[in-house]
């Protein structure tokens, strides 16, 4: 495998979580589809089971990175 090919499948691994799927009834893959809301100490997240497509939220606990000031 190429180096650009491996990075290109870990920034892709970087953004799913491991979610329970009620349609599916099990813990699924969920991939990242949309930024909902940046809060201060949270992100609410549009996440898609890759199993069957359907769509939930989710909230990412990881604080957001602030943004870059212009002088």
């Amino acid at each position: 495998m190429e180096d650009d090919e491996l990075t290109f499948l870990e920034d892709q691994l970087a953004g799913t979580e491991l979610l329970a799927c009620e349609t599916c009834g099990d813990d699924t893959l969920h991939a990242h589809t949309e930024v909902l809301e940046v809060y201060p100490m949270t992100t609410e997240l549009l996440m898609q089971c890759t199993c069957c497509q359907t769509e939930r939220t989710w909230i990412d606990w990881t604080p957001p990175k602030p943004k870059a000031q212009s002088n």
